[in-house]
């Protein structure tokens, strides 16, 4: 019994894919769900965000290796992904929370992470399949739906003034995107281009 429970607590992708499915076509009542969830972020950055972007650098290796790139390129260019959506899910939420106060929202590290691994689920899922072919990238374009899922469960998690929600979210999604970019870019530039 205590294995079984042991089991449990790790990856389950019949939960993941659940949520996946629930907070992209029907985000409201999702956040409803996911604020009454505790903030343990082991259990939402190991048994989420990992097992996606994993997906996605799986399917990186398939389009790079399946491309112009060696296989040994390939499976750089997808534990780079791995490594800079992980890392960057998480310094984006230490940055976030930083920023907090200064839109008199209080400074909660727990809940700023829940928000934004959970809100960058489209980012994630759609890069999946983006990444299967260069033919297919554009689908990473469905990214973009992740700012409106930061934009409704951002008064759900945290209490934010409805003036201060707009430059909010918008800061926050330039910390994101400019914190993911630049440790991509590092770690490219560290494992991949110095082997080509």
């Amino acid at each position: 019994m205590h294995e079984r429970t042991k089991i449990q607590q790790y990856m389950d992708f019949k939960q993941i894919w659940e949520r996946v499915k629930q907070i992209i076509t029907s985000p409201n009542t999702e956040w409803d769900k996911i604020v009454l969830e505790a903030n343990d972020q082991n259990q939402i950055i190991i048994n989420y965000a990992v097992p996606l972007a994993a997906l996605g650098a799986i399917t990186a290796f398939i389009g790079k290796a399946a491309g112009d790139l060696s296989v040994y390129q390939g499976f750089m260019v997808a534990i780079v992904y791995l490594l800079s959506m992980i890392a960057g899910l998480y310094v984006s939420a230490v940055v976030i929370s930083e920023l907090a106060p200064a839109f008199e929202i209080n400074k909660d590290f727990g809940v700023t992470l829940k928000l934004i691994v959970y809100s960058s689920t489209a980012a994630l899922a759609s890069a999946v399949i983006a990444h299967l072919h260069p033919g297919l990238s554009f689908i990473g374009l469905f990214g973009l739906y992740s700012v409106y899922l930061f934009w409704v469960g951002l008064p759900k998690l945290l209490t934010v003034p409805e003036d201060k929600r707009i430059g909010f979210v918008m800061v926050a999604a330039l910390v994101i995107l400019s914190i993911t970019f630049v440790l991509n870019f590092i770690l490219q530039s560290i494992f991949v281009s110095a082997n080509i």
